[in-house]
């Protein structure tokens, strides 16, 4: 038991140095970010923004693309999806950072953008050296996927680095007040508590 606990406690101590690693990567590779994180993560949003809509007119060219060179259905199929889902999180994420950034939200809005960057690795892997249709198209197309690969790996990275930011401008910017109603709550309530024990202090003294 004693052998167990220490592996455990030593795990443990190992995890927690890899986060603080980590911690600190991510630190000194968005120093510069850290005067303005919350115009940060907009911006860089802004850009794989401009990258997504032209992604998505390149998916619809390789789609005829591939139905003049008698290509894959499944993978005209593909070209077609893979334009839909990143108009989808074009709109969505904008929805996100602009309107509902919760930290459930922008927790969501994370896996979301790990998941479309792992599609956009496998299109370039799929594309990359497919012979049907024009090889110049496919080579654009895969390549722009690899980009768009990147370019979402590094917004998922700068917007978990300032997650914390996004959410709590999020609170500031509404006007919700929280932490006034909360003082305010809190001081009528130990006002209320004083005066209950002052009332029974002067009835013992009686």
């Amino acid at each position: 038991m004693v052998e167990a606990t220490e592996s455990d406690d030593d795990g443990t101590i190992s995890s927690r140095t890899v986060q603080q690693r980590v911690d600190s990567c991510l630190s000194k590779m968005f120093e510069s970010c850290e005067g303005d994180p919350k115009g940060s993560v907009h911006r860089s949003w802004g850009v794989t923004l401009v990258m997504m809509v032209f992604f998505f007119v390149v998916s619809i060219f390789e789609m005829l693309n591939l139905k003049s060179g008698e290509g894959s259905d499944a993978l005209m199929m593909a070209a077609v999806w893979t334009a839909v889902v990143h108009l989808v999180l074009a709109i969505v994420g904008t929805f996100i950072l602009k309107r509902f950034p919760t930290s459930f939200s922008v927790g969501f809005f994370l896996g979301l953008l790990l998941v479309i960057a792992n599609q956009d690795l496998i299109l370039f892997m799929t594309f990359h050296n497919y012979p049907y249709g024009s090889v110049q198209t496919n080579h654009s197309f895969a390549n722009l996927g690899l980009t768009l690969f990147l370019m979402l790996l590094f917004f998922a990275l700068i917007l978990s680095q300032f997650r914390e930011a996004i959410v709590m401008a999020a609170v500031d910017v509404k006007g919700f007040g929280q932490g006034e109603e909360t003082t305010v709550g809190s001081e009528s309530y130990f006002g209320y508590e004083d005066e209950e024990s002052e009332i029974a202090s002067r009835g013992q003294g009686k």
